[in-house]
Formats: structure tokens, C-alpha cells, sequence
């Protein structure tokens, strides 16, 4: 009887765990949430370059794929360079000598607004036009478009736009105009924007390859 009773505890026993198997394999895997927000990324670096977390003046080294937030901000030393992913997949390149803030928009429902302080960025999207607000110490300005170039002078504030597709409204105190694809904005020291006649955009771009 002993040993009956032993055996019937072992097959009980073999039961059970045979039943919880099958039990854990109809369990579905959990996935990865497929809804998570979109990220900035800083995706390649060429040379040095650095950034100072939102709220600090510590800058350190960045480092390739590393998430960037609102109110950071990022800076390249001499023959340095950097990319950006943007929010909505735009590719943002940071010439050398350059210091970008990342801004929160102005108004609820819009995109962040890149605060270009020196230096020069050049941002394409080849698959829609991206909504980009943009402020430079001279002029602001609200960008539709798929390709444009942006560039500050670190001395002056002096401010260049070539957009190179899309429409914007280049503005300041002292007045606003209006760029269509290939036109050029130009924002001095006092002065209004005033816009220049089409230009070869092809040595424009020439320092982001």
C-alpha cells in the first residue's frame, strides 16, 4: 500500500507540472509597447562634441545614440560635427562650432523649437515636410519645408536661412519676411530680415557630406 501511495503521489506530482507547462506556454509573450514617444537621438559625432543637460552648465562628452531632452544642450568644438534624429525622423547635421538648445515649443500642439545660439545646422526629411520652429538671437521663425540651412554668426548674431524646400516667415522687431523654396533670409544687427535671389544651393550643403 506504501508503495501504491508513493507512486500515486509521483504521477499526481508529474501531472501537475506537465499541466502548468502547457498552462505558461498559452500565456501570450509580453511585447514591447509599440506606442512609446518618439525620441531625440544624437545618432554619429565626428571630433568633439558636448552637452549640457537641461538645467546645468556642466558640459560633458556625448555619446553616439544617446536620447536627448527638452533644455538640453549640445556643442561642437573646431573641425567637429554632429547628427541629430529628430522627433519626427528629420536628420538635423551641426556643422563644427556650433551651440544648439533644444526648446520647448511656444504654443501647445506645435514641435520643439531648436534654439540655434552660434554655428550652423542643416536639417532634411526626404519622406514630408517638417513643421520646425527655429530662434537664432536675431529672428525666429516657424519652417515647412523637407530641406534648409541655418547659420549664425557667434560674433554679430548675424543670421542666414537658405531654404532649400519649403515656405517660411523669417521674423523680428523690426519686421518679417516671407522665403519660398530657394530663397534666402539674411537678419543683421537693427535690422529687418530681407530676403536674396535664388541661389545654387548645391555649395550650400557642400560641408555636411
Amino acid at each position: 500500500m506504501l508503495v501504491t501511495s508513493r507512486l500515486a503521489l509521483i504521477l499526481l506530482i508529474i501531472v501537475s507540472m506537465v499541466a502548468a507547462r502547457s498552462t505558461a506556454r498559452a500565456q501570450p509573450i509580453p511585447k514591447a509597447p509599440t506606442n512609446a514617444a518618439p525620441q531625440i537621438v544624437l545618432l554619429t559625432l565626428e571630433g568633439t562634441v558636448e552637452v549640457a543637460p537641461a538645467g546645468t552648465l556642466n558640459w560633458v562628452p556625448a555619446r553616439t545614440n544617446q536620447v536627448l531632452n527638452v533644455g538640453d544642450r549640445i556643442h561642437t568644438g573646431e573641425g567637429s560635427r554632429a547628427t541629430i534624429l529628430l522627433t519626427d525622423r528629420s536628420v538635423q547635421r551641426v556643422g563644427d562650432l556650433t551651440t544648439l538648445e533644444i526648446r520647448p515649443p511656444t504654443q501647445p500642439g506645435r514641435r520643439l523649437m531648436l534654439d540655434l545660439k552660434a554655428g550652423k545646422s542643416y536639417l532634411f526629411n526626404r519622406e514630408k515636410p517638417t513643421e520646425l520652429q527655429f530662434r537664432t538671437p536675431l529672428a525666429s521663425g516657424a519652417i515647412r519645408g523637407t530641406e534648409f540651412e541655418l547659420s549664425v554668426d557667434a560674433a554679430t548674431g548675424r543670421t542666414v536661412l537658405t531654404l532649400i524646400e519649403g515656405e517660411v516667415e523669417l521674423s523680428n522687431d523690426q519686421g518679417d519676411v516671407t522665403l519660398a523654396s530657394g530663397d534666402q533670409g539674411i537678419v543683421d544687427p537693427g535690422q529687418a530680415p530681407r530676403r536674396t535671389a535664388a541661389l545654387d544651393t548645391r555649395n550650400v550643403i557642400q560641408w555636411t557630406l
